[in-house]
Parts: structure tokens; sequence; C-alpha cells
């Protein structure tokens, strides 16, 4: 048992070691780690089943972060049954539910935290130089620009913040040197969402450094705290001679000048649209939602009413992941994705004030709750969980800090 337990602890750590540094190499680099995990994972719980393990104590432990991704699947389901909707889009749903089965096979391996502490930031780095050769070398318009660069800006952006939690975890514990390396690390994954030229990764970057900052305020000494701004201001002074970054934040301010002047042109002035007629859908329907197809006709005669442009009544989600939910699935579907936010956010804030002097609880809960605010500012903007890449990104991280965490508080 104990070679069975050393084995399954190596193959979570080369999987969550994969998943990190593969992340943004390739179109789909997020499914390799995660995957192998997975099916590991739920064969594992088939085998505690067929050998009668008691994992119960484990789940009831931990039943808020179960309660709410359980609710959030057979929400998705029912509302796929109720509208008629094909199977298929319950996919990402799915995989995110069994995602709870990575807790059990985390826990029960007792996969210790370093593996975390060097992929995160190897994968920020990566993430970096890739977007850097794709921009530079390949004269890519855009960093990721081959694959979903709204969904890889964001994730790149998530890196670049957790190396920088890592960092300050690192100083914390005097690993001065490794610290830097960390903070270049987390320079790099910030870099690669800036080279990708998407806005809405961007938008909650100073409230979630402040609130790391806020969080880590302890060891702030006022040389550390000025090296921080410093590197700030150094890198925001290296962009701002970027035409084409300029270029896209200039963009932004007169998209919403000119749609204040009922001119809709740009993405914003496109999302405006999205959104509002989500919110006239939601008022139309706020309990059973609509279906796509319902929703496509709906569409179409709020443009006939001159309501929305008819342009952007093509898309098949609203752009923004709230609205999205509360059209399609209304109050019930606005719950069931508020839980997956607001649950681990809220269990991740009471374990961090349950164990104050615990280094590294204080390191995971704080990858915990920046990790599920940097999402959910992703969801303002765009569908993150419309596509595999935000669904995965998303669950997987989670639970992944999720068990880390379980492990070192089983530890006190």
């Amino acid at each position: 048992m104990i070679n069975f337990e050393k084995y399954c602890r190596l193959f979570a750590n080369v999987s969550i070691f994969c998943f990190f540094t593969l992340l943004l190499v390739f179109p789909k680099g997020y499914n390799y780690g995660s995957t192998a995990l997975l099916v590991v994972s739920v064969l594992f719980l088939l085998y505690t089943i067929y050998k009668k393990i008691n994992i119960i104590g484990l789940v009831k432990q931990n039943k808020s972060i179960f309660i709410a991704i359980s609710f959030y699947f057979l929400t998705v389901l029912f509302f796929i049954l109720f509208h008629g909707e094909k199977m298929k889009l319950i996919d990402n749903p799915l995989r995110a539910f069994l995602f709870l089965s990575v807790t059990i096979f985390m826990v029960y391996s007792a996969v210790k935290l370093d593996v975390l502490l060097y992929s995160i930031p190897l994968g920020s780095f990566i993430a970096g130089l890739v977007a850097l050769y794709q921009y530079y070398i390949l004269h890519l318009p855009a960093a990721f620009n081959e694959q979903m660069k709204i969904q890889s800006g964001d994730i790149a952006m998530s890196l670049g913040l957790f190396s920088l939690v890592i960092a300050l975890y690192l100083f914390e514990i005097k690993q001065n040197k490794f610290a830097l390396l960390a903070v270049i690390a987390g320079l790099f994954g910030v870099l690669a969402s800036v080279l990708s030229f998407t806005r809405g990764g961007w938008i909650g970057f100073p409230i979630i450094l402040i609130t790391i900052l806020y969080i880590y305020r302890n060891i702030l000494s006022k040389k550390l705290l000025g090296a921080v701004v410093l590197s700030i201001l150094i890198g925001g002074i290296s962009l701002s001679t970027n035409e084409q970054l300029i270029s896209r934040i200039l963009d932004a301010k007169n998209n919403l000048i000119h749609y204040s002047e009922s001119s809709k042109d740009g993405s914003i002035g496109a999302r405006l649209d999205m959104w509002k007629i989500g919110i006239h859908a939601l008022i139309e329907h706020p309990i059973s939602g609509w279906s796509l197809r319902e929703l496509d006709e709906y569409k179409k005669s709020l443009a006939d009413k001159g309501i929305v442009s008819r342009e952007f009544t093509v898309y098949s989600h609203l752009h923004n992941q709230f609205i999205d939910e509360l059209a399609k699935k209304g109050i019930f579907g606005g719950v069931a994705i508020l839980g997956i936010f607001i649950v681990p956010l809220c269990s991740f804030y009471r374990k961090q004030k349950t164990f104050p002097n615990n280094k590294k609880i204080k390191l995971l809960t704080t990858l915990g709750i920046i990790h599920v605010l940097a999402t959910m500012f992703y969801c303002l903007t765009q569908a993150f969980f419309a596509h595999n890449s935000g669904n995965v990104f998303y669950f997987f991280v989670l639970l992944v800090v999720w068990s880390f965490m379980i492990n070192e508080k089983s530890k006190v």
C-alpha cells in the first residue's frame, strides 16, 4: 500500500506540473495534465467504492464546495433537459463535477505543496516566452492569436498573479533568491496577457494586486513594496511605447463615447448590446430562462424594435458569464454560477482566518482567493465557461489548490 500511495503521489505531481507548464504552450495545453489526473482520479474513486474505502468523512468535511459544484452541474443538466437542448452542452459542467474526484485522489495520495511552488512560476515564465516569440519573432498580430487569445490572455494573467503570491510566500520564509525568480516569472505572465491585447484580463488587475499586497502586508517592508511599485512602473513605461497596446486602450475609450452617442461600433459596443439582450431576457423569463433557439428569436425581435443592433445578435453567448446564465437558466442559473464563486471564496477566507500563523495555509488560501476573484473578473466580459479552456482552468486549479489546503490543514 505504501508503494501504491507513493506512485499515486508521483503521478499527481507529474500531472500538476505538466498542467501548469504546458498550459499556454499548445492550443489545448490545458488538457494534458488535467485530463490525465481526472481519468486516474475517477478510476481511483471507483476503486474506493469497490473496496468500500470510507470517503464519506472527506466529503462531509468539504461539503460546501462539493454541494456548490454539484448544484451547478445539476442546474445545467436540468435546464438542458427542460429546454430540450443537445446533451453535448453538459460536457463542461460534467467535467467540472468529475473534477471533485481529483480532491479525493490528492488527499489520499497526500501530495506535497512543492510542485506548485515550481510549476506555477515556470508556467508563467514559459507563457511569457511564448508570447514574446509569437509577437516579436513570428510577428503575429497578438500573442496566442492562433488559439483562443481572450482565454489565453486571462489565464496568463492568472499565472502571473499566482507567481507573485508565491514570491511573497517565499520572501516570508526567507527564500529570497527563489522569490526574486518567482517575481520575474510573474512579470512574464502579466506580459503575456498584455501582448495578447485582450483587455478583459486587465480589468481586475489593480484590485487583485491590492488584495495580494494587503494579505501579505505584514511582510512588506518599504524596500520590498518599493521594488514592487518600481517593477510595475518600469513595466508600464516600457509597454507605453507599444502602439498597438495604446491603441487598444484608446479604442476602449472611444467605444464607450460612441456607444453613449448611439453608435455601437467596436467590441465594447457589442458587449453592451449583448448584456442588454440578457437583461431583457431575464426580465421576460426570470424563472424558466430561454432555450438557445428561443433566445435567438428573442434577439431578433429586440433588433426589429431597434433596442439592440442586429449585427450583435449572431453570438451564441452574451459575453458575460453571469448575464448569460441568468438569461438562459433564470434565477436558478444565477444562484448556481454565483455559488461556484462565493462558496469557495468564503471558505478560503475562513480557513485563512482560522490558521493565521500557518504560512502554507496562508499561501494556499491566498491562491484560492485570487483565483476566484480573477475568474469572476474574466467572467464580466467573457463567457469564460463556454469554452473548455476556461472551464478546465477554473475548476481544476480550484480543486487542486483546495486539495493542497486540506492536506496542509490535516498536519496542524
